[in-house]
C-alpha cells in the first residue's frame, strides 16, 4: 500500500511540472510581403514568416490577424486561420494569402499616387499552448519596390 501511494504521489508531481513550466513567447519575422496580382476585384498577394519556437516541445499555430498600411493610412485588414506547428526549439517558415478587396485595392492605390512609399505590417499571430492561447505581435516596416510600382515585393 506503501509503495502505491509513493507511486502516486511521484506521478502526480510530475504531471504538474508539466502544466508549471514557463512557455517562452515564439518570435516571428517577415521575410516577404508581395503582391502577386491585381485586377478589378481586388489584389492578391502573400506573406512569408519565419517563426521560431524556443520552447521545449511544439506550439500549434491557430491563426493570423494582420494590417497592411500604406503611407501611414490603414489599408486593409485581414485574418488567416491555420492549423500549423511550430516544432520544439526550432523555426518553421510559415505562407499565408493576403486578399484585398476592390475597395481597400483603390485606397492603396490612391496612397501609391500621392507618392507614399513606406507600408507598415502590423500581425497577430495566435498560438494554441498547453495553458492557454498566446498571442505575438509582429510589426514590419518597408518601402514599395520602385521599378515594379504596386506589383512586385512590398
Amino acid at each position: 500500500m506503501r509503495s502505491i501511494l509513493l507511486a502516486s504521489l511521484c506521478l502526480l508531481v510530475s504531471a504538474c511540472s508539466i502544466f508549471t513550466r514557463s512557455i517562452e513567447r515564439p518570435t516571428a519575422d517577415v521575410r516577404t510581403v508581395s503582391v502577386q496580382s491585381a485586377g478589378f476585384t481586388g489584389m492578391t498577394g502573400e506573406l512569408l514568416l519565419d517563426v521560431a519556437n524556443p520552447n521545449g516541445f511544439g506550439v500549434p499555430l491557430a491563426g493570423i490577424d494582420w494590417q497592411l498600411s500604406v503611407g501611414g493610412a490603414r489599408a486593409v485588414t485581414g485574418s488567416v486561420e491555420l492549423s500549423q506547428t511550430i516544432p520544439a526549439k526550432g523555426v518553421a517558415p510559415v505562407t499565408t494569402s493576403l486578399t484585398i478587396d476592390a475597395r481597400d485595392a483603390i485606397v492603396v492605390a490612391e496612397q501609391i499616387a500621392r507618392g507614399a512609399r513606406t507600408y507598415q505590417l502590423s500581425a497577430r499571430l495566435r498560438f494554441s499552448t498547453p495553458v492557454g492561447p498566446l498571442d505575438v505581435d509582429v510589426r514590419h516596416q518597408g518601402q514599395l519596390a520602385e521599378a515594379r510600382g504596386l506589383l512586385g515585393a512590398l
